[in-house]
């Protein structure tokens, strides 16, 4: 009796642990699809990716795209934009030691074609204003506090022109992000680090 209490056990314990971690039996093929699924998920068409020669995300930027160097806009490059995209917008942000949100880069009405901005780039898109004052450019890196601080591009993908000002020197990035809140399909965003030195 003992005997056949223990090979009943020992049967339920490998069946369940069979169920979770394989699937078993007929039950297997759909184990190994429900993982595909899941991998097609991550690697699918429907993944907005931005990058860009400057560096990897989380890692640093380099010297050039700042005012340490000659403070060059990066080239970027994004792909697998969501479905219905009319046009896009992008942003670099820098998150500095006093929490504050500050606009380094602030560009919009880049068409729907375009899967990229060149380095230096000053001929796709509107170009806005940034935090630093009302030139209309790429501000590079230029933080006086000590430490590395974080600079963030997002590249925004739109189901709509925003509703913006007509002149470009007030479209800063509040106004800009307000403006697209409404008719933001997606976003993807490329974080790289500075420390002055």
């Amino acid at each position: 009796m003992k005997f056949n209490l223990l090979l009943i056990v020992k049967s339920l314990l490998a069946a369940c642990l069979c169920i979770h971690t394989f699937g078993c039996g007929s039950g297997a093929a759909n184990g190994s699809t429900a993982s595909s699924v899941e991998l097609a998920t991550v690697s699918g068409s429907d993944q907005f990716l931005l990058m860009s020669d400057a560096g990897a995300d989380g890692g640093m930027l380099p010297v050039e795209y700042t005012c340490d160097g000659s403070g060059s806009s990066p080239a970027l490059s994004w792909s697998q934009p969501p479905e219905g995209t009319k046009e896009f917008a992008l942003m670099m942000t820098t998150l500095p030691g006093d929490g504050t949100t500050k606009w380094n880069w602030v560009v919009y009405g880049i068409p729907a074609s375009v899967t990229g901005l060149s380095k230096n780039n000053t001929t796709v898109g509107i170009t806005g204003t940034g935090s630093h004052g009302t030139s209309m450019i790429y501000d590079g890196p230029c933080s006086q506090g000590p430490g590395a601080k974080l600079y963030t591009f997002t590249i925004y993908a739109l189901s709509a022109s925003p509703a913006l000002p007509s002149s470009a020197d007030l479209v800063t990035g509040p106004i800009l992000t307000s403006a697209i809140s409404s008719v933001t399909l997606g976003s993807a965003a490329l974080n790289l680090s500075y420390s002055r030195p």
